[in-house]
């Protein structure tokens, strides 16, 4: 069909400039726990970017993008691959240390280069994730930040003038390495702070991991919500509890194995007693970075605090 050709060739194209990395992309919203608030403002968003030409006749802004803040292994990745499905578009991975060159120069050209190909393969996601190491040094001394200051600036430039169908997805961990006008109103259309999950959201989280993996097993809800309350309190990420639920798994195959029983019939054997104790047990063996840097944790929530950005959840 012409969207297949038309697609294979956007491929070629940034195959041959390789500064971005056009994503294969599996996951949906419905692989991400909690982040409701977030979720519905892109769907919002979503139905804007579907219907551009009647927008454009309503003088209907096109949405730039979005900044997603917070906790590492929080969901700010996934959410910024899921957009392509929610979108419908495809989505372009900008790695910050490729633009970087070593020749007079050459940084400045590479970013024009990631800004005329965005345009060119357009509508489309431009995912930047952890932009913040792409600036660090911006305002210091030196040749290498200066460097670092003029793509800051073509950037800033381009995300607040720009009228071509691109919506940027840009992620970070740690935003005290930007200046405040990155962070105002008009580079994005809004920011969202992503915290470490609460015990229902973490609930939610097992559920989608174990039933990925088709262990579609019935669990006791409440029983499962006093373990998760227990996780939250730790700071437990969702990266955090898909491992829990791979090491739950691995376990009782393992345990399943040794007893002689056969792959097909293992899943049949469980019951959900079985996986809630199991959980529990690995639970204890893992140490979470929310629960090892609590002061940090913190700190990092002070400081988003004081910007005052919404919630995803």
């Amino acid at each position: 069909t012409d969207i297949e050709n038309i697609m294979i060739f956007k491929k070629q194209i940034i195959k041959k400039i390789g500064l971005v990395e056009l994503v294969k992309v599996t996951e949906k919203p419905e692989h991400i726990g909690g982040l409701k608030t977030l979720k519905e403002w892109l769907d919002r968003k979503q139905k804007i970017y579907k219907n551009l030409e009647l927008a454009q006749k309503a003088s209907v802004d096109i949405p730039k993008g979005v900044l997603l803040v917070g906790m590492p292994g929080c969901g700010k990745s996934l959410t910024a691959k899921a957009c392509a499905s929610i979108f419908s578009l495809p989505l372009l991975r900008l790695d910050m240390g490729a633009v970087f060159g070593p020749y007079l120069g050459q940084s400045e050209e590479n970013i024009r280069r990631v800004i005329k190909l965005t345009e060119s393969i357009a509508p489309c996601i431009l995912w930047i994730d952890e932009i913040e190491k792409g600036f660090a040094g911006v305002r210091g001394e030196g040749s290498s930040s200066e460097v670092t200051t003029r793509i800051f600036g073509t950037i800033l430039t381009w995300m607040q003038e720009k009228t071509s169908p691109v919506f940027v997805v840009a992620t970070s961990n740690d935003i005290s390495l930007f200046p405040p006008e990155f962070l105002r109103k008009g580079r994005f259309d809004e920011i969202f702070f992503v915290d470490y999950p609460d015990a229902e959201v973490l609930r939610d989280i097992i559920n989608i991991h174990f039933r990925k993996r088709g262990w579609n097993i019935k669990l006791d809800e409440e029983k499962l919500l006093t373990l998760c309350s227990k996780l939250a309190k730790r700071n437990f990420s969702g990266a955090d509890a898909e491992a829990l639920v791979v090491e739950t798994i691995e376990s009782i195959f393992l345990e399943k194995l040794q007893n002689g029983l056969d792959a097909n019939d293992i899943k049949e054997t469980v019951n959900g007693d079985e996986i809630i104790k199991t959980l529990e047990k690995k639970s204890s063996e893992i140490k979470p970075i929310g629960e090892a840097k609590k002061e940090y944790i913190e700190k990092i929530r002070e400081i988003f605090n004081k910007y005052a950005f919404k919630n995803a959840n």
